[in-house]
């Protein structure tokens, strides 16, 4: 399990998770966008709440995880 995961900003998490190779799928309901990631042509899509004002530690990393991100993808990324 990863160290030292921060609270981000959703805009922060965005620009992280576009460098690990996911894009912006399509607006969802009220505050939240869709972020699509393929793995081996399995679609990955989870919902980013853009109105928050900080993202916790755990939440960061729960997003992380549904995109099928491994520790040391994480580690990478938030480097």
């Amino acid at each position: 399990m990863p160290k030292n995961i921060p609270s981000l900003k959703p805009r922060e998490l965005i620009k992280i998770l576009e460098k690990g190779g996911c894009k912006f799928y399509r607006e969802g309901k009220g505050d939240h966008c869709l972020y699509i990631r393929l793995i081996q042509e399995n679609k990955r899509i989870v919902p980013i709440d853009i109105g928050a004002k900080e993202i916790s530690p755990a939440y960061v990393l729960r997003i992380f995880r549904q995109f099928g991100f491994t520790d040391e993808e994480i580690d990478k990324l938030l480097k």
